[in-house]
């Protein structure tokens, strides 16, 4: 499917599609993605010095995103050379590969870094949290930038493309997540500076592990959705009886049946039909069989695309 990047208009005026706004869109995907190396590497130098689980749990996670990026970007790079003018309206199967391939890699991760907060938890370590503040502090501003430009990019577009979406949700909750990591380094320095360091010590990983529960979360829940997308199954025994029912019932329309397609893709089901139609039917009549075999269909079989290939007999 195909989405238009489109210029805001006058009510009466028609909107207009801005053949640069992918090539914006794209140009802020690979400043985020160059940056992300930089950012791994900072959280990787601090978190070994300071020994904060949070920050490791970070370092994960860039490291994670580069990978995953890089099929994005290859992705979208591929979609804008073959269409120029339009902005794709996803990538089709990389693009759930990517979040796929995302997912695989999170979920074991998330699963270490619980154990290693929960063993911290038990046996606190001093933890350096004024040093721990610069990593998140730089990118929280990286953030903010990313997220600033986002916003400006979907307020300038009617339809934004999903991708654009995903970006914007995505850099929004990573900034307030910087936000809340700086809040609770501050607590346990607060708390250390007092005197309290069996506490204050335990503010990290007690935040490492909130943050490595949400990894194996939204780890689970990326792989769910797109296995199936990525699996084209075929209907189900019951799915292919409503399809003939329907057929049986539409069989004073057409002189025949050939081959019936028929799959599913994630959450939506194809069927494609073969009929035969003496020469003498009209392309009218045709759509119009169409249309009322497709309402049959949708009412027994939400989310599907149907379509009819007419055939004419063999003389």
């Amino acid at each position: 499917m195909t989405i238009f990047f489109e210029k805001k208009t006058e009510s009466n005026a028609s909107p207009q599609t801005r053949p640069g706004d992918e090539i914006r869109l794209y140009n802020m995907m690979l400043w985020a993605y160059v940056t992300v190396l930089p950012a791994a590497a900072l959280f990787f130098v601090t978190a070994t010095i300071s020994d904060s689980i949070v920050l490791f749990v970070y370092l994960a996670w860039y490291s994670i995103s580069f990978a995953v990026q890089t099929f994005s970007l290859y992705a979208v790079r591929q979609t804008i050379r073959r269409n120029p003018n339009l902005f794709p309206y996803g990538a089709g199967k990389l693009e759930n590969f990517s979040a796929f391939l995302d997912g695989v890699l999170i979920v074991p991760v998330g699963v270490y870094l619980i154990f290693n907060s929960f063993s911290r938890l038990l046996h606190p370590l001093p933890v350096g949290y004024v040093l721990g503040m610069i990593p998140v502090i730089i990118t929280g501003l990286r953030l903010a930038f990313l997220y600033r430009l986002c916003r400006r990019l979907t307020s300038e577009t009617v339809t934004p493309s999903p991708i654009l979406l995903s970006y914007t949700i995505g850099f929004r909750i990573a900034l307030f997540s910087n936000v809340g990591v700086l809040l609770a380094f501050m607590a346990g320095r607060i708390l250390i500076y007092y005197g309290l360091p069996e506490i204050g010590n335990r503010v990290d990983p007690v935040i490492g592990l909130l943050l490595a529960l949400y990894m194996v979360f939204a780890g689970i829940r990326l792989i769910r959705r797109n296995f199936r997308s990525l699996m084209d199954l075929p209907l189900t025994e019951k799915e292919q009886l409503c399809v003939l029912n329907v057929l049986a019932s539409f069989y004073d329309h057409y002189e025949g049946i050939g081959t019936i397609y028929s799959r599913t893709s994630g959450n939506e089901k194809f069927v494609e039909l073969e009929l035969l139609f003496p020469a003498d039917k009209t392309l009218k009549d045709i759509q119009g069989l169409a249309k009322t075999m497709e309402k049959d269909l949708v009412r027994k079989l939400p989310g599907l695309k149907f379509r009819i290939i007419p055939v004419t007999p063999a003389q």
